[in-house]
């Protein structure tokens, strides 16, 4: 049987992430005092300190959750048809102003950490559906989570316009190898 988090401990956490986040549409997160967010979000300080050490553990925590709500909502049918690029970014499309907000304040590393060890250690299903000998998995994995935080840095920090369905058929073509095809019939770049 799973442990339950205290429900007043998730409150706290909640409204605590939710001040940090409105603070950080105004503000640089290295101004944001953990005053200012105890203040905004009308808690103790002590509570903060009860739920978390520093201001990076708010944003952690946010990431842990989404992280979780996407492995709970990714079944293994995305990952045995090859879905799971078009499903694992129209999840962050979904999440997308957190994930901006984050990429502007200069706290990409904080997802990309997430991203990796998702793939790299959590993403069991992933496993069965990557047609690679066992040496080779770690790495393929590996080049997956570079792969998807790198499209999604791109995604929302250039913003060319390009859509869900473009960017999922680039991150297809790399990961099959299309784009680095040496057939003449093919063209390098294939959207």
């Amino acid at each position: 049987m799973a442990k339950r988090e205290n429900p007043m401990a998730v409150r706290s956490k909640n409204a605590l992430a939710q001040s940090l986040l409105a603070l950080m549409m105004k503000n640089n997160f290295a101004d944001i005092s953990i005053t200012d967010i105890t203040e905004r979000s009308g808690l103790a300080r002590q509570t903060f300190y009860t739920n978390f050490s520093k201001k990076e553990d708010i944003l952690n925590y946010m990431l842990d959750g989404l992280f979780q709500r996407y492995a709970g909502s990714s079944g293994d049918t995305a990952v045995a048809s090859n879905g799971f690029i078009i499903d694992y970014l129209l999840f962050w499309d979904k999440n997308k102003e957190f994930l901006s907000l984050l990429f502007r304040q200069g706290l990409g590393w904080l997802f990309q950490d997430h991203n990796r060890a998702f793939f790299t250690k959590e993403a069991k299903n992933f496993d069965a559906a990557l047609d690679v000998d066992d040496w080779q998995l770690p790495y393929v994995k590996a080049s997956i989570a570079g792969l998807t935080y790198e499209l999604l840095y791109m995604w929302l920090t250039e913003d060319m316009g390009l859509g869900i369905g473009t960017l999922s058929t680039v991150a297809d073509n790399l990961l099959s190898g299309k784009l680095f095809s040496n057939d003449s019939a093919s063209p390098g770049l294939i959207f």
